[in-house]
């Protein structure tokens, strides 16, 4: 599963928010490391929105509570280093993750 999902789509406050859920997650992840160690968490709008066991699993309840929105969601585990993912589709263009 990817490091993080976002579901923005190319605007500029999509970036924006993108940077304000890393910023979060960065300003945070001494408390996520104490709390929630490799568990999944949910950063949207610069909060904690939810601790997952997994990707999937805080995908799924974000959908559930927020519907497919284009605002930005992180979902990241929380760890010391993250391994990166590459996601062939993605990373060379073939997939495209805004819902038709």
């Amino acid at each position: 599963m990817a490091a993080h999902i976002a579901s923005a789509y190319g605007s500029t406050s999509g970036v924006m928010a993108r940077n304000l859920n890393l910023d979060a997650y960065e300003r945070m992840k001494d408390e996520l490391l104490q709390r929630y160690r490799g568990k999944a968490v949910a950063i949207k709008d610069g909060e904690l929105v939810g601790v997952h066991e997994d990707e999937v699993r805080a995908f799924e309840d974000v959908v559930k509570r927020y519907g497919f929105m284009p605002a930005p969601v992180l979902i990241r585990r929380a760890v010391e280093v993250e391994e990166p993912v590459d996601i062939p589709a993605y990373v060379n263009g073939l997939m495209d993750a805004r819902p038709t």
